[in-house]
């Protein structure tokens, strides 16, 4: 169990530090800590991926793939820093979600080319269901 909570770290930080070179390593919670904020368990040969706020989980995903959490992880990682980046360099008229998706995958693109493609399928979905709404 550890060796395989260890080695995910590992990979995640290295994916990380192509998005963003930090001194260290990028967390992977491997706890609960109740706020709203994801962590990682790995029991019988499953990594689950748990968001948890006061007591609650808010969602659980769970798979025998490495590759698969992985992505999940860095999904939301990229999410947050497009969203981030949208809001510090909002543009009044056209949808907030052009720059925030385009950071977004630019971001992806970075750490694995690979999810950067799953991702961009991913963004077309969302904007199939909820197509971009730029205003005057």
């Amino acid at each position: 169990m550890i060796n395989e909570l260890q080695q995910l770290q590992d990979e995640y930080n290295a994916l990380c530090q192509r998005i963003k070179p930090i001194d260290g390593q990028y967390t992977l919670l491997t706890e609960r800590e109740d706020v709203g904020v994801p962590h990682v368990e790995f029991t019988n040969g499953e990594y689950h991926y748990i968001v948890t706020e006061r007591g609650l989980d808010l969602s659980r995903r769970s798979t025998n793939d490495a590759n698969e959490i992985l992505y999940w992880m860095l999904y939301d990682l990229t999410f947050w820093m497009g969203v981030a980046y949208e809001f510090k360099n909002r543009v009044e008229g056209p949808d907030g979600r052009r720059m925030m998706f385009a950071y977004w995958l630019e971001q992806m693109k970075k750490a694995d080319q690979r999810m950067a493609d799953r991702l961009e399928d991913d963004i077309a979905r969302i904007l199939a269901e909820n197509p971009f709404s730029d205003h005057a």
